[in-house]
């Protein structure tokens, strides 16, 4: 007979009401946060598939995070979102880390693959300060705790 941690493993496993609710509601929560973040960037900068790669992003963490978690609580709801807010904001600082090194290693402006990695962990960095606004993390974290919470009702309501 399995146990009831495997009923909640595979439960999690499937598409539920909380999932499609926490991806678009994080979708929402990343477009809004990415909208924030261009406001900072100085002017000419092209950031053209920017918000929604953010949103993607948030749409991912909202699925596989705030809505395969929900259904626990809701303060357990509020943990969850803010996880999956910072998770947003973590992955979108590495992927973007990631494609400033590249495009600067086809213009061959790296000696060797510790140099470049060196140089993502500072573009890295750099971009994490520039996000440290209250708009964008202000976006985030209260985004965090709604979207956390509407994962949770959805949870309850269509079980």
């Amino acid at each position: 007979m399995p146990s009831h941690t495997d009923t909640r493993t595979a439960a999690r496993r499937m598409p539920t009401a909380a999932k499609l609710v926490g991806a678009v509601t994080f979708f929402g929560v990343g477009w809004l946060a990415a909208l924030q973040v261009l406001a900072t960037v100085p002017e000419g900068t092209q950031a053209t598939w920017f918000p929604l790669t953010i949103a993607l992003i948030g749409l991912w963490q909202g699925w596989s995070v705030a809505g395969a978690l929900a259904g626990d609580g809701r303060s357990a709801a509020v943990a969850n979102g803010l996880r999956t807010s910072i998770q947003i904001a973590f992955v979108g600082l590495v992927l973007f880390a990631l494609r400033a090194m590249f495009l600067r290693s086809v213009r061959l402006r790296y000696d060797g693959l510790g140099e470049a990695l060196g140089d993502a962990s500072d573009l890295f960095i750099a971009y994490a300060m520039q996000s440290l606004t209250l708009p964008v993390w202000g976006v985030l974290l209260l985004g965090g705790v709604i979207g956390g919470l509407i994962c949770e009702g959805a949870a309850r309501r269509w079980r």
